[in-house]
């Protein structure tokens, strides 16, 4: 981290410094009469954003990661103060006003780049959601909106913790614990009340909470029990219910408020998708090749259970983890893989993939007193052939109590921007030290820094940290990520690396999974942390088969969340134009009923149950309202361009011009192609071209191309139409 973040202190003082430079470059766009000055309007809002989020994305990290309360205090006040501060500017009339007069002057606007236009439009669709362009009572209605949606988010997420009411809990003989692990037994007997009924049948009045619930659905055998857990658990919490619908009408009002149709039209106007009705067309798409998929999968199924259960071979939604965790019982137990997966074999694997692709690596550096926040975070620089400084990634991947429940994630703490050319302010800036700061061709350049946070277990001392498979393709995935991230470098702040459309920023950290599963990529770092053994590939291949089995179950349930997400924000939310309370329950039914979601005659498999609210659970409306498709959308694009670029699907002339080892998909000229097409444009650039760029190697059929790069319905029904992701 930079020096001025040394301590709590000086992490409040450096949001005061931050604050104050950016009201000295509020101060220069609100002045700026020439065409000089009138010239450099883009370049000072974009300085002015980049020298709040230095602070804030660090205040947003320290108070999601640190340890020590103090410094977490701190973060919470510099991160409130500014997050208030940045929204004042948001509905600035006077920084709106001479925003858009410049982007209307064409003698100035002609002069943009590409780069530098996307990032005017970029802070001019910002200004115009936050209503600013509006009537001034219609303004304060906007505000006012706002802020209920603000608390009414916060309502849902806080219900999601609140223990389900005594009145709903569950009678469970205690007979049916036995089949499950006998932690869980014991947890539900322990926090449990038991009694007996008259017939003398011990029982538990099981309370659920996630935990129970999934071991009981997985492995008990009674089908009575299982159907009873299940309804109890999706039923949910009607407060939540009643919350999530009045979100779900101040969205849809609040976008109607800025002459939009609904939220999803409003949400979508700047996504890659662009439209609702274009969003229809590729989960549609995707569905038609799925059915015949998840049809089979539960035939196999039923089947399984078809040789230890007579009568009806009909099944519900509370019998399919117990005859999958049934049929692979049967199967038997793969070995794992932990032992070839050391966590510093894993990150040299990553360093030599990124070599030979970008020629980049990664090299460990020390750092310096007060640059981490605890003692297990490593630091690592990335730096090219010539040995040149690109940016620096922190590392904070182990589990620790004092860590907010984020999982997996990648913080942006500085992006890449050219400074050279800044902008002169009265206001004291925060300093560059020469260790984040690169010249380049006569300019100047902050460096990007990142930080990937993971939760994998503590290693026992004396021994390395050994990672599961789904280990290996989280650090992988997040270091997409990051080198998004560091080869993004376009010289914007608004627009470097992953600042582009929420369903394209996926794109790359998902194509690195890709690499995760590659035998051929396992090869360069996969041995036995004690022997040296290299990993044997025909278990990789047993693992990847078993896991497909599946898949088709989890890409039925992604749809369908994307398609209610969509629903849930439509123009018209009630379809039975009742508009009283449950509006939200009748939609998921009639989904359930759409031919996409057909399950083929005599199944119930995934229908819906009477009496539960499974949507009182989709907590990824908060953060995804109107775009949760964006990542079945990306998973399909990494697999197009997994196979069309780095996978041996060239035309013969390119395969014979790399002296590539025979099926290895760490191709240099493939590599630089989606760095030069996709990763060095960060968000500045149209996602549809990089695409049709990437993707056209000479084997493509032209008219496909153009239609990818034109971005309209037809480029969706097209995605729609390729092969399906692995989930």
């Amino acid at each position: 981290m930079e020096s001025r973040f040394v301590s709590p202190k000086l992490l409040r003082q450096s949001g005061k410094e931050a604050v104050a430079e950016a009201e000295a470059l509020v101060q220069k766009v609100l002045s700026a009469e020439s065409p000089a000055e009138r010239r450099m309007v883009i370049k000072c809002l974009d300085q002015l954003s980049d020298s709040l989020c230095r602070v804030m994305d660090v205040a947003e990290l320290v108070r999601q990661v640190h340890p020590d309360s103090s410094w977490q205090n701190a973060a919470d006040e510099v991160y409130a103060g500014m997050f208030s501060y940045m929204n004042q500017l948001n509905t600035h009339v006077g920084l709106y006003g001479k925003l858009v007069e410049v982007i209307d002057d064409h003698e100035i606007s002609r002069t943009f780049s590409p780069v530098e236009r996307e990032v005017a439009m970029s802070f001019r669709r910002d200004f115009e959601r936050s209503g600013i362009h509006l009537p001034k009572d219609a303004h304060a209605h906007f505000v006012g909106l706002s802020s209920d949606i603000q608390e009414s988010s916060r309502g849902f997420l806080k219900s999601q913790s609140l223990p389900p009411p005594s009145d709903r809990a569950v009678a469970v003989p205690v007979d049916h614990l036995r089949s499950l692990p006998s932690q869980v037994s014991m947890h539900i007997l322990q926090s449990s009340s038991t009694r007996k009924r008259p017939d003398g049948t011990a029982v538990v009045d099981l309370v659920l909470d996630e935990y129970a619930a999934h071991y009981i659905l997985r492995d008990c055998a009674d089908d009575a029990t299982r159907e009873a857990v299940y309804r109890a658990w999706q039923f949910g919490s009607t407060a939540a219910v009643d919350t999530l619908e009045t979100l779900l009408e101040q969205r849809r009002a609040l976008s109607h408020l800025v002459g939009f149709e609904s939220f999803g039209h409003m949400a979508l106007e700047d996504k890659m998708a662009k439209s609702p009705s274009h969003v229809d067309e590729f989960l549609r798409g995707l569905a038609a090749q799925a059915q015949p998929r998840w049809n089979s999968a539960i035939t196999s199924l039923q089947k399984v259970r078809a040789k230890t259960r007579q009568g009806s071979q009909q099944m519900f939604p509370w019998d399919r983890d117990y005859w999958m965790s049934k049929q692979q019982a049967d199967k038997g137990a793969l070995p794992s893989l932990r032992s070839y997966f050391s966590l510093g074999r894993v990150v040299l694997g990553l360093s030599r993939v990124f070599k030979s692709l970008y020629g980049v690596e990664l090299r460990a550096a020390s750092p310096q007193p007060g640059e981490i926040w605890h003692p297990e975070v490593r630091k690592l620089e990335v730096v090219d052939e010539g040995g040149r400084l690109l940016g620096l990634i922190y590392c904070d991947v182990f589990s620790r109590s004092s860590k907010a429940h984020v999982g997996a994630a990648h913080f942006t703490a500085r992006c890449a921007r050219r400074i050279d050319d800044d902008v002169e302010v009265s206001a004291a800036s925060a300093p560059h030290s020469s260790r984040t700061v690169v010249e380049r061709d006569g300019q100047r350049f902050q460096l990007p820094v990142v930080v990937l946070i993971c939760d994998f277990p503590v290693p026992a001392e004396g021994s390395p940290s050994l990672l599961s498979w789904s280990n290996v393709e989280t650090i992988f995935h997040e270091m997409g990520h990051a080198m998004h991230s560091m080869l993004g470098q376009n010289g914007f702040h608004n627009v470097a690396g992953t600042r582009c459309p929420v369903d394209f920023v996926e794109l790359p950290s998902i194509l690195m999974e890709h690499f995760a599963r590659s035998p051929h990529v396992l090869s360069l770092f996969a041995s036995h942390y004690k022997t040296r053994a290299p990993l044997p590939l025909d278990l990789v291949t047993k693992h990847a088969e078993r896991r497909r089995e599946y898949a088709a179950f989890d890409l039925h349930a992604q749809l369908f969340m994307s398609a209610l997400d969509q629903r849930y924000h439509s123009p018209v939310l009630d379809p039975s134009g009742a508009g009283d309370r449950g509006w939200s329950t009748r939609s998921l039914v009639e989904l359930h009923r759409d031919p996409m979601f057909s399950e083929g005659p005599g199944t119930s498999f995934f229908g819906h149950v009477e009496d539960t609210q499974w949507q009182s659970r989709f907590t990824h409306l908060i953060g995804y309202g109107a775009s949760y498709y964006s990542y079945l959308l990306d998973r399909v694009l990494a697999g197009r361009i997994w196979d069309r670029v780095f996978h041996g699907d060239q035309p013969q002339q390119q395969q014979q011009q790399q002296q590539q080892v025979a099926g290895s998909p760490l191709s240099r000229q493939a590599g630089e192609r989606f760095k030069t097409e996709v990763l060095r444009w960060g968000g500045g650039r149209d996602p549809w071209q990089s695409l049709a760029a990437v993707l056209d190697n000479g084997s493509v059929r032209h008219g496909e191309i153009d239609a990818v790069a034109q971005g309209s319905k037809s480029a969706m029904r097209i995605v729609g139409s390729w092969k399906l992701p692995d989930i």
